[in-house]
């Protein structure tokens, strides 16, 4: 216990530990560390994740503050515990806590900051959906951004698509930017039978068409109903397709299912914590999204050897091409349609391209190469050899 209590402690500021793809994955990464502690403070309500982390025996601090607390007081309080813990790393996580970490920098602390860059917060896609009002305050908080980046002494990227998004929005050298992938155990995806699970979701389908994801416009789950809904109405099939997640946007692909007429073809699973099993009963696995940070979810399949049917923006393919998932044009559902029939049609021969994307994931996503990176990095910040 001795030894742990002398590694050099990393304090990660988050906003929360809701179920969300940066909060996994560094649950995923810390659990592995050998060289540092890592120790969780969340800023604001909302911890579903927190005993998983106290499962792997993870300190985390619970400010459970309301979003519309002073900055000053919440300054405060997070820096008495820095001053307790005394970290040598504080690493911020989503766009809040990094700002907030810089504040915190500006202070006069000693500790090395990073922060890690999970979300194309930037791209001009994200742009184009947002109201006026909304796209306004957006550009606010990027001259924020632009205007406190000096106080960060290195910055994680999830994906070249944001290093080169932010890069270009806040004038930041891209040469002070790391590119760490997401990372997942390949182990935690071996395909495992369960006719049970298969059975009692999908008693009477023929094939499942699996998607995993927060039930927001951005993920593209409402190109993907209408594209199925044309698919069955050509082929009168017993397919179905299952959407695991949950978000704000539940309803109104309900509605549209509904409206479409094929709501007995669609099940809405919610949030889900068996997903490997899902990859596992799954036929095929589709990604429409129209922007990510890096899709953890992608990776999971990949992982699962499950065929993919994937848009082609830039975050998707820096992890699937043309040589290991099908890619259809990012908003045409026409094309996501006659992937989906290709896909039916055409399942052995995606078993090369299967073999092609799980031999890239792992020689690029798995979790303990990840977190050695981390560690690696860390050790560079500091000077350490």
């Amino acid at each position: 216990m001795k030894d742990v209590e002398k590694k050099p402690i990393v304090l990660f500021i988050i906003d929360s530990l809701e179920i969300g793809g940066a909060e996994k994955s560094l649950l995923e990464i810390t659990q592995r560390f050998k060289k540092y502690k890592p120790v969780f403070l969340t800023l604001y309500k909302g911890n579903s994740l927190l005993k998983e982390f106290e499962k792997k025996n993870i300190e985390v601090i619970t400010l459970n503050q309301k979003k519309s607390i002073k900055k000053s007081d919440l300054l405060n309080q997070i820096q008495v515990h820095i001053n307790r813990i005394e970290p040598c790393i504080v690493h911020a996580t989503l766009l809040t806590s990094c700002l907030i970490s810089r504040k915190l920098k500006k202070r006069g602390n000693s500790f090395k900051l990073i922060n890690s860059l999970v979300n194309n917060t930037y791209s001009l896609q994200r742009y184009k959906t947002l109201r006026p009002l909304r796209a306004l305050k957006l550009f606010k908080t990027q001259i924020k951004d632009f205007i406190s980046a000096h106080l960060v002494d290195s910055f994680f990227s999830n994906s070249l698509t944001i290093k080169n998004t932010t890069s270009r929005a806040i004038f930041l050298k891209k040469d002070r930017i790391k590119v760490i992938y997401r990372g997942r155990n390949p182990k935690s995806f071996y395909y495992k039978k369960n006719d049970k699970l298969k059975k009692e979701l999908f008693p009477d389908a023929e094939r499942i068409f699996l998607n995993v994801g927060r039930l927001i416009p951005q993920k593209g789950q409402s190109d993907l109903i209408k594209a199925f809904a044309i698919y069955i109405k050509s082929t009168k099939n017993l397919d179905s397709l299952a959407i695991a997640g949950s978000g704000p946007n539940m309803k109104n692909l309900k509605d549209l299912a509904k409206h479409l007429g094929i709501s007995n073809h669609i099940q809405f699973l919610g949030r889900r914590d068996d997903i490997s099993d899902l990859l596992n009963i799954a036929d095929y696995f589709v990604f429409p999204s129209y922007y990510e940070g890096l899709p953890g979810s992608l990776i999971e399949a990949i992982f699962s050897k499950t065929p993919i049917i994937a848009s082609n923006i830039p975050e998707n393919l820096e992890c699937v091409n043309e040589d290991t998932a099908l890619i259809y044009k990012k908003g045409d559902i026409d094309d996501l349609c006659q992937k989906i029939n290709y896909a039916r049609d055409n399942k052995f021969l995606l078993t090369e391209k299967l073999e092609h994307g799980y031999k890239y994931a792992l020689e690029n996503f798995q979790i303990q190469e990840i977190c050695n990176i981390y560690e690696r990095e860390y050790g560079n910040i500091l000077g350490y050899r």
